[in-house]
């Protein structure tokens, strides 16, 4: 059953995998503008925008795409990789198509190409005229700042609970793993996209190693691990790496 897990993790093309795991906003302003992001992650050192708006017509089947926006960037702004271009006309009753580009570690992956159509809802009217990154931080901040309190507490809890020796590292129970997993990086996160509650933490992975019998990981923080043992029961083959080390001493 194990090398069959690990057959299937490796096989999975790399753009289910990978590009999954990124949510990308489009918004469009009036009279003109389009705007596109994705929020930063370790994953991403360059990220790229394949896009082309077009207008139905009655002599063809689709839409003919007669503007495009080809952009990537490696600069953030206020956390975010955002490309725009404020001379795109984009009207209701448009057609958007595009696909986005990361590259992570020299290695380019695509997404599938996604189609939009361009309804009221997808404008952006600020009611003042601020900087929409500057209005969409400045929303949130309070709310992140509350979580970060929230997860700060929680953390201390359960250290009461389980004691100062506790770590942050969970681990795949797999033989041979040294033979049979090329990358651990991407066994652990395909393994952890694969259950969709757990999508959200795939992020949270700080470093994987290979190991003779398995591939071991450690997630950001100790709550984060609690969270992928709880999510991730009846789900993964999956071992909290204390308990291991204690059955084995």
């Amino acid at each position: 059953m194990r090398l069959a897990w690990a057959q299937e993790d490796v096989l999975l093309p790399d753009y289910l995998v990978f590009t999954k795991q990124f949510a990308v906003h489009v918004q469009v302003r009036e009279p003109s503008g389009i705007m596109v992001w994705t929020r930063d992650s370790p994953l991403i050192e360059t990220f790229g925008l394949e896009l082309y708006v077009g207008r139905g017509n009655h002599s063809s089947r689709g839409p003919i795409f007669d503007r495009q926006l080809l952009v990537n960037t490696s600069v953030l702004v206020d956390g975010k990789f955002f490309i725009h271009d404020d001379g795109m006309v984009v009207e209701v009753g448009d057609t958007i198509r595009y696909r986005f580009m990361v590259t992570h570690k020299k290695t380019l992956f695509h997404s599938n190409f996604r189609r939009i159509l361009v309804t009221d809802h997808l404008f952006y009217r600020p009611k003042k005229n601020y900087c929409f990154s500057q209005c969409l931080v400045g929303d949130q901040q309070v709310a992140h700042e509350e979580v970060a309190h929230l997860k700060q507490l929680l953390e201390q809890k359960i250290l009461q609970c389980l004691g100062t020796q506790a770590s942050e590292h969970l681990f795949f129970p797999l033989e041979n793993a040294s033979k049979l997993v090329a990358d651990a990086e991407l066994y652990v996160k395909s393994r952890l996209f694969q259950v969709e509650a757990l999508r959200p933490l795939v992020n949270s992975v700080v470093t994987t190693y290979l190991a003779h019998n398995g591939v071991g990981f450690r997630m950001y923080t100790l709550l984060d691990k609690l969270k992928v043992l709880e999510l991730g029961q009846g789900y993964l083959d999956l071992i909290d790496f204390d308990s291991f080390l204690e059955e084995s001493n």
